[in-house]
């Protein structure tokens, strides 16, 4: 668990603010510095001293000095009180110097002369003893030291610069600071009415100043650019295939930042309910650089230049981020924000859902100019901006002590970030200097971004605990309008696409520009055009298919098959369904999958079952294979005679029936009567006994044996 300090001085970081305005100029110097021409630092090596150790400043002269005429001139090194605040260094640079401790004089005529307007000199630092040779600067710590030619008692040029002087052997070894570095490049991405990524001058003088600033850096540098550009300048031409080579290189030894493959707003994606279209790009977009430059990006770190909703905060919580870098101008703004009186050595937090914040680091916002401008003296810009970040070293452990009073802050859990006020590239010869000296600094440590947002403690204040500033509900824009777009034209290509052969190269096409749409990388106008451009192409496939107009047909059958046929005016072929319909008659193979040829026609024969004899209406609909309706239905009319014959058989049939039925039961009287006759003749009836009766069927002749009429 991260351990939590708090800010000693909130107002002497105000007047550290104002003070260090003397810096960059805004605040004008004192007077001494007024007085008399500034001479240039070629160089000092090294700016960490050894407590017994030496340092050579090799100057440059004003050319308004003629040495020949100042024979006698002195160089005059001053060693001033060590100085252990941030508000003390800028004060020093406002001219507002301590007391001095000791000073040394070198001739100038014995100097050496590397070059004709340049003179150097080595000062030996000593610490228990005083002699007139060498500086006595007892303590470790930071000096400030000035250097003045003079002649006759009057001061021709001057110098004001630090000394870092390190512990001894047998006094305690300073505790590093962790320190990193930000940039992303601010050239937008642009894409034409063809999508191409635009690749103009402006890319590419940033891009060549990324490179510069990669090729020159000392220490590891966490840089954001987009993958469209990297990947459009590989394409454009021998030089920018050079370029994008010197980019590949530079990043694969830097911390890179992952982003989308087109610029999309987190915040708005997440305000349309498009996480999983953020989630995609973001993917596709890591793919790009990992292609690129052969090695993975890192989705840990989201720099935060721009407003920030909640929402968006979930979003890239989700996708992996784990610490926020911004700036002062998005950080101060916000609710709960502690402003001016941050402490950008330690995190804050970003409440993005209740009980839910994502830890942010703020960028430095003394140093943040420093960068950015462009420096004619880099030597001293780098001893300026180096001896700061060590005055801060130096209030961490002052910050918090032990109950005995002794200074126990631990500088390696805080971290610094350096950067330019927006995070743009930093100017590149100010860069150089400070990377190079801060990367050579005992006391400081170059790092990464992630491991800081790791090591670093979160910032808690007496009053308030930690520094927890809430995240607006929504941000300024929206992408639904757009998304309205892509929706419609998804579904007319899935309509009117699906008539057209899956080899067709139109549709993976249309469906990469509608891809694209929600992108800030297209301009309104550009998107309205795209959407008009797209559905002019698909109005045109669908006007292709001529359909027949209204036609009469007769059924003279039970089943008759009814032709008809549909054209295809287009250079392509096409598939449509034909569906017809109709209350009086059945359609048994249903709908019909045709495939028109381009420029051609197509015979397609509908088979139909009358149900009934009459006239009545029938409809012919052509549509999409997707089941879109493509032109207006064909009303028809059916006139149906199949009936007439097969009603003749039926009538027929019964009266076969009927005549049958008739016979065979006029038979079956007559029968009955006959029956009836021979029982009233039978003896029987007339009284004769049994014994009377003829029985031998022998004397019988065989017709009167089986006769069935009484005897004769």
């Amino acid at each position: 668990m991260r351990r939590r300090s708090c800010i000693a001085r909130g107002w002497g970081a105000v007047a550290a603010l104002l003070a260090f305005a003397a810096v960059i100029g805004l605040v004008p110097c004192g007077v001494a510095s007024a007085l008399a021409p500034r001479m240039g630092l070629v160089s000092q090596a090294p700016y960490g001293v050894a407590a017994d150790g030496s340092v050579e400043f090799v100057l440059s002269l004003p050319a308004s000095i003629d040495l020949a005429a100042v024979p006698d001139a002195t160089l005059v090194v001053t060693a001033y009180r060590a100085v252990a605040t941030r508000l003390a260094v800028s004060e020093v640079r406002a001219g507002n110097l301590p007391k001095s401790v000791d000073s040394v004089d070198f001739p100038l005529a014995a100097l050496p002369r590397p070059a004709a307007d340049q003179v150097a000199a080595t000062v030996t630092l000593e610490t228990t003893t005083r002699t007139a040779p060498a500086l006595q600067l007892a303590q470790p710590g930071l000096y400030p030291v000035s250097i003045e030619l003079r002649n006759d008692g009057s001061v021709l040029a001057e110098l004001l610069t630090f000394v870092h002087r390190l512990p001894s052997a047998t006094e305690p070894a300073e505790v590093p600071l962790p320190v990193a570095m930000a940039m992303t490049t601010v050239s937008p991405v642009v894409l034409d009415d063809q999508g191409a990524v635009v690749i103009d001058d402006d890319v590419i003088t940033e891009l060549t100043q990324l490179a510069d600033l990669l090729d020159s850096s000392a220490m590891p540098v966490a840089v954001r650019v987009p993958p469209a550009l990297l990947l459009a300048t590989a394409q454009a031409g021998e030089a920018g295939a050079a370029l994008a080579q010197r980019l590949a290189e530079g990043l694969a030894r830097n911390e890179v930042l992952s982003s989308p493959r087109y610029p999309l707003d987190p915040s708005l994606a997440a305000a349309s309910g498009q996480q999983s279209m953020y989630t995609q790009w973001l993917r596709d977009g890591e793919d790009d650089l990992t292609a690129f430059m052969a090695d993975l990006p890192t989705d840990n770190v989201v720099f935060v230049d721009g407003p920030l909703s909640a929402d968006g905060g979930v979003l890239l919580r989700d996708l992996g981020a784990r610490l926020i870098v911004t700036t002062p101008q998005i950080f101060d703004p916000l609710p709960n924000s502690t402003g001016i009186f941050t402490d950008s050595s330690q995190l804050v937090q970003f409440e993005i859902a209740p009980g839910l914040t994502l830890d942010a680091a703020l960028i430095d916002r003394q140093l943040d100019v420093v960068l950015e401008r462009r420096t004619t003296t880099p030597v001293l810009t780098g001893i300026y901006t180096v001896t700061h970040l060590l005055a801060y070293r130096q209030e961490i452990v002052d910050g918090t002590t032990d109950r005995n009073g002794n200074s126990v802050g631990n500088p390696s859990r805080r971290g610094v970030t350096l950067a330019t006020s927006d995070l743009s590239l930093p100017n590149l010869d100010a860069y150089r200097a400070i990377t190079s000296l801060l990367d050579d600094t005992p006391g400081l440590i170059p790092t990464t971004l992630e491991s800081l947002g790791v090591r670093t403690d979160q910032l808690e204040l007496p009053d308030r605990g930690e520094v927890i500033v809430r995240l607006p509900d929504a941000v300024e824009g929206s992408i639904d309008a757009r998304l309205r777009t892509v929706a419609d034209l998804t579904e007319a290509i899935q309509n009117t696409g699906s008539m057209l052969l899956d080899s067709d190269p139109r549709l993976a096409q249309w469906r990469a520009v509608i891809g694209r749409l929600p992108t800030s990388a297209l301009t309104d106008d550009q998107v309205e055009a795209t959407a008009n451009q797209i559905t002019a192409e698909l109005d045109a496939i669908r006007a292709a298919v001529e359909v027949p107009a209204s036609f009469p047909f007769t059924l003279t059958g039970r089943t008759t098959t009814v032709p008809f046929r549909l054209f295809n005016h287009g250079d392509v072929p096409l598939t449509v369904r034909v569906h017809m319909s109709s209350s009086k008659l059945r359609f048994p193979d249903g709908d019909l999958s045709v495939l028109i040829p381009p420029q051609g026609s197509t015979s397609v024969d509908i088979r139909i079952e009358a149900r009934t004899n009459g006239d009545f209406p029938a409809t012919l609909t052509v549509l999409t294979p997707s089941g879109d309706i493509l032109a207006m239905p064909v009303q028809l009319t059916a006139s149906v005679t199949a009936l007439s014959g097969l009603g003749n058989l039926f009538t027929g049939a019964f009266l076969l029936v009927v005549l049958t039925w008739w016979v065979r039961h006029l038979r079956r009287r007559r029968r009955g009567r006959a029956a009836n006759i021979a029982a009233e003749r039978h003896p029987v009836r007339q009284g004769v006994e049994p014994a009377d009766l003829v029985t031998d069927e022998a004397e019988m002749s065989p017709d009167a044996a089986t006769s069935t009429l009484p005897p004769s």
